[in-house]
Order: C-alpha cells, then sequence, then structure tokens
C-alpha cells in the first residue's frame, strides 16, 4: 500500500457555478451544433452497441447544452 502523498497536485477547481457560466461565451455555437449533430448521428448509427450509443448521446447532450446556455445569455 502506498502511503506517500503527492504535495505537486495543484487543488481541484470546485467553483462550478462559475465556470459553468461563462462556458456559453467561449467557443463558436456553429462548431456546437456541427457538433451535436455529428454525435446525434454518430449514436442514431451504433444500433448493436447499447454502451457506444449512451456515449454518443451524451456528447451531443453536452453541445446541446452550451447551444442553449448560449441562447438564454442573447
Amino acid at each position: 500500500m502506498n502511503t506517500r502523498t503527492n504535495t505537486n497536485r495543484s487543488p481541484r477547481h470546485t467553483g462550478g457555478s462559475q465556470a459553468r457560466g461563462n462556458r456559453a461565451q467561449a467557443g463558436n455555437p456553429a462548431q456546437w451544433r456541427q457538433s451535436f449533430e455529428r454525435y446525434s448521428a454518430l449514436a442514431q448509427g451504433e444500433s448493436d452497441d447499447r454502451v457506444a450509443r449512451e456515449n454518443y448521446y451524451q456528447y451531443a447532450e453536452h453541445y446541446l447544452r452550451l447551444m442553449h446556455e448560449a441562447e438564454a445569455v442573447a
């Protein structure tokens, strides 16, 4: 059992709402739409692999949330 601690690690950022608040301004909504459509299509193409399909849907949902946040800010 390794009980040594790593003191070189920086602390994790835990200010969730502040980090999420700036996310809608960073990036390009056109690219988000393209990524959403790409991952949605990949998910629909995965008829045999349920895990891969769910993974692609989660990525698509991420980009969908970004698009909705950008609309709410505008």
